[in-house]
């Protein structure tokens, strides 16, 4: 499912799509690397998956799904921050009409708990997000410190 480097370097941020309504191009040739929907308007990629080897049933088989090609994006790993990207999760969400089936049940437990998804239902923006994740961080930074054996990169 992650054929080459940009699908590896893309999937931190769309595997979270995996809890949601939105295609990651499962049924593709361009698996992890492309996001779509059939109700979303403002992308400029379209792609329908089909049942291939590795995605025999794949999510919105068979259904036109418009969204977005991010190979350019990733093939620009360098210029962009080393971390997950949640615009595109907030942006999906804020655009699909339908809140209530935006998520299904795995998005928490591929999120790791329920704040992130009520924060997204929220209305709270990508940096309001991970400010919300800074004390936390800072509390494991603090108890991990005694266990580096190297200095920090920080």
């Amino acid at each position: 499912n992650l054929p080459n480097k940009y699908a590896v370097y893309l999937y931190p941020s769309l595997c979270l799509f995996e809890g949601t309504v939105v295609s990651v191009g499962r049924g593709t040739d361009l698996p992890f690397q492309v996001i779509g929907h059939p109700q979303y308007t403002l992308g400029s990629y379209v792609f329908t998956p089909r049942p291939m080897p590795g995605a025999t049933k794949p999510p919105l088989m068979e259904t036109k799904c418009i969204g977005y090609d991010l190979i350019g994006y990733a093939e620009k790993m360098n210029e962009h921050p080393a971390h997950l990207n949640l615009s595109w999760l907030i942006d999906f969400h804020s655009q699909l009409a339908d809140k209530t089936t935006f998520f299904n049940n795995f998005f928490e437990k591929l999120a790791g708990t329920a704040e992130l998804k009520k924060q997204i239902e929220q209305g709270l923006n990508e940096q309001e997000i991970r400010e919300s994740w800074q004390p936390k961080l800072n509390e494991f930074k603090k108890i991990r410190k005694k266990y580096l054996l190297y200095d920090d990169f920080e």
